[in-house]
């Protein structure tokens, strides 16, 4: 990180962030926070096959998970959201994660296709195009996977179960992981619904709509005057750069990553750096402040929500 810094001129870092509009802060921030609405009723979907959870309470234990994660390294809101919904509304931790990870893999489809979509339209620096043939490789791969788990999960459970008797574990042992599988594979249900499988892709539409929209705002606050592709071609490559688990809120990794997309179609360094620690820094507060709202109106601590407190 250190080395990464030294490359810049903090001086002018600092400047161009104090040069950021604040109408334009205001109204990104207003999107983004709308779309974490749009991400709680498709998580709302995600969760039908399992029970009918109403949206607030859904809205409130996705917002936290999010905050866990900018607070804790190793993307932990993912399993904080699980245990959440557990303590909240009693739904199975196991199918709630497995909801959690088909959001993730939605998220991950709709953005290998805006990457996609830039890459055919407009001239985008070459590694951007082999970064987007790398993860379109590794998402068909657990689509396909996810899709052959809801369909015949079945098929799998009797396979396991036949592997742990050859290997003679305890009957005890063997039922534990029947059940966990079991539980888990009710989170994929939605795929196995067609309607609910089209309004989880059409809501993850809408929702990286929203975050081109914050991106591009967020450019014409800096004064960065370059059309929406650049906008889109930095979120996707920014979200790339993030999806491998890291230090909490990715503090390092989203500034190299979203300012690298900026440096590599012309941006100014020094202005490309302060734009990612611009954004970086709403999405933060954002989050983290909504997150801490909504675990103190549930009455929750920070220790439960994590499961710190929770016997092995």
């Amino acid at each position: 990180m250190g080395v990464f810094v030294a490359l810049f001129d903090l001086g002018q870092v600092s400047r161009s962030l104090l040069r950021l509009k604040l109408g334009h802060l205001g109204l990104a921030a207003a999107v983004f926070l709308g779309s974490y609405m749009v991400r709680s009723l498709r998580w709302q979907l995600l969760l039908r096959p399992m029970g009918r959870f109403p949206f607030g309470q859904v809205r409130d234990v996705l917002l936290t998970g999010f905050m866990v994660n900018n607070l804790l390294p190793a993307r932990a809101g993912e399993l904080a959201r699980a245990l959440v919904l557990w303590k909240v509304a009693g739904a199975s931790r196991r199918g709630a994660l497995a909801t959690v990870g088909i959001e993730r893999l939605f998220d991950g489809i709709v953005l290998i296709g805006l990457l996609s979509l830039v890459g055919a339209l407009f001239e985008v620096p070459p590694w951007t195009r082999k970064l987007g043939h790398v993860t379109t490789v590794m998402l068909v791969a657990l689509a396909a996977f996810a899709a052959w788990l809801a369909y015949h999960h079945r098929s799998l459970l009797a396979a396991m179960k036949a592997v742990l008797r050859g290997l003679f574990v305890p009957l005890r042992a063997r039922e534990r992981v029947a059940r966990f599988m079991e539980r888990f594979v009710d989170g994929t249900g939605a795929l196995r619904r067609p309607a609910l499988l089209f309004g989880v892709l059409g809501l993850s539409l809408v929702i990286w709509a929203m975050e081109v929209v914050v991106y591009y705002t967020m450019m014409r606050g800096f004064g960065i005057a370059l059309p929406v592709w650049v906008a889109t071609l930095t979120l996707s490559v920014t979200n790339f750069g993030i999806a491998v688990p890291s230090a909490p809120g990715h503090v390092g990794v989203y500034e190299a990553a979203c300012s690298g997309a900026l440096i590599a179609v012309g941006v100014d360094k020094e202005l490309a750096l302060s734009y990612a620690i611009g954004v970086h820094l709403m999405l933060f507060v954002c989050i983290t402040g909504s997150g801490l709202l909504t675990m103190w109106r549930m009455g929750l601590g920070l220790e439960q929500v994590t499961g710190g407190h929770e016997k092995a």
